[in-house]
C-alpha cells in the first residue's frame, strides 16, 4: 500500500476493512486512542485481523502519522457503516483517562494531516456544527468537509472531552490554512459546551472495559492488543510459543506481560495498567 499523504512516515496495511467506499468522501472523524501509543504500535494492532478495527490514519504521541487503510476504502472505526463510508478516520494518542488529552505534538501533526486530506481532496472548508443531526443532514458543497464523532453513533466518549472541545477550533484554524472563508455555525460551536462524559472510556478502537484485575479494567480488544503487541517484540508465553491472539488474558499472556514488565523495569505483577499499556503502545 502506498501511503496518500506525504506527511506519512509509517505505512501498515490494515486488512480489517471494507474495500472501496460506497460514498463520496464528505466528513472527518476524529479519534482518541486511548493510550499514548506511537503511529507503528497502533498500526500493528490494526494490522492484526481478528482485531477486526481499524482507521485511515493514526498520529503518534511524537507526532508520527501512520497510514493503514487508504483514503479510498473504508475503515472500521465508528461503529456506523455509513460514516465510516463517508469519512476519513484518525486515531490520535492520547492519556488513558478523561479527558484523554493529547499531547502537543500529536495536535499539530493532526493540524498538519487535515489540511493536507482537504487540500488534494480539493476542499476549502471543514465544518463543525457541534450537533449530530444537523451535521449528519447536512450536504457538503464539493469544497467542504463535515466532521463527525464517534460518541454519536456508539456508548461511547471517543474522542475524549479534550479534542471534543477542540473540534471548533480545529475546524476553524484548518478553514483558515486552506484559504477558505468563515463559516457561521463553526465558530459559535467552538465556544459551546461539550456533551459531558463521565468516568472511563467505555471502548475505543485500542481501548475498553471488561475485565477488571487489581484495579484496573481492560477489555477483551485491549487484551488482545497486548498480545499482538508482545508477538510484535518477541515475547513468548509460559509454554515458550508466540501468544494466542483471542482476547483472553490467561496465563501464557500474563507470563509474557511479567517478562515485558521486568526488561523495562516497571513493577512486574502481570497487570497492564496505565504504565504498562504505554510503554506497549510507545515501544518500536
Amino acid at each position: 500500500m502506498k501511503a496518500d499523504s506525504s506527511l506519512v512516515s509509517v505505512v501498515i496495511y490494515s486488512p480489517n476493512n471494507s474495500g472501496k467506499r460506497v460514498y463520496p468522501l464528505t466528513r472527518i472523524s476524529v479519534h482518541c486512542a486511548v493510550g499514548q501509543c506511537i503511529a507503528y504500535s497502533a498500526g500493528m494492532i490494526f494490522a492484526n485481523p481478528g482485531f477486526e478495527a481499524s482507521s485511515n490514519y493514526g498520529i503518534g504521541k511524537d507526532g508520527s502519522i501512520g497510514q493503514y487503510v487508504p483514503e479510498a476504502y473504508r475503515s472500521r472505526c465508528t461503529s456506523s457503516y455509513d460514516n465510516d463510508n463517508r469519512a476519513i478516520t484518525i486515531e490520535v494518542a492520547s492519556d488513558t483517562y478523561a479527558p484523554y488529552k493529547v499531547t502537543d505534538a500529536a495536535y499539530k501533526a493532526l493540524i498538519k494531516l487535515l489540511v493536507d486530506i482537504c487540500k488534494r481532496n480539493g476542499k476549502k472548508k471543514l465544518l463543525w456544527f457541534g450537533d449530530k443531526d444537523k451535521s449528519l443532514s447536512y450536504s457538503p458543497k464539493p469544497d467542504e468537509l463535515v466532521m463527525t464523532v464517534h460518541r454519536w453513533f456508539a456508548n461511547k466518549s471517543c474522542p475524549g472531552d479534550y479534542l471534543y472541545n477542540l473540534h471548533g477550533t480545529i475546524a476553524a484554524e484548518v478553514t483558515k490554512q486552506l484559504g477558505g472563508s468563515a463559516v457561521s455555525g463553526s465558530a459559535a460551536a467552538a465556544a459551546a459546551p461539550a456533551s459531558s462524559s463521565s468516568g472511563k472510556e467505555a471502548t475505543a478502537s485500542l481501548s475498553g472495559a471488561d475485565h477488571t484485575e487489581s484495579g484496573y479494567t481492560i477489555s477483551a480488544k485491549q487484551a488482545m492488543a497486548v498480545q499482538i503487541l508482545l508477538n510484535a517484540y518477541g515475547y513468548k508465553g509460559k509454554d515458550g510459543k508466540a501468544l494466542t491472539v483471542d482476547g483472553a488474558f490467561g496465563v501464557n499472556t500474563e507470563y509474557a506481560v511479567v517478562q515485558y514488565q521486568k526488561k523495562n523495569k516497571v513493577t512486574s505483577d502481570g497487570i497492564v495498567g496505565p504504565v504498562t499499556w504505554n510503554l506497549l503502545l510507545g515501544s518500536n
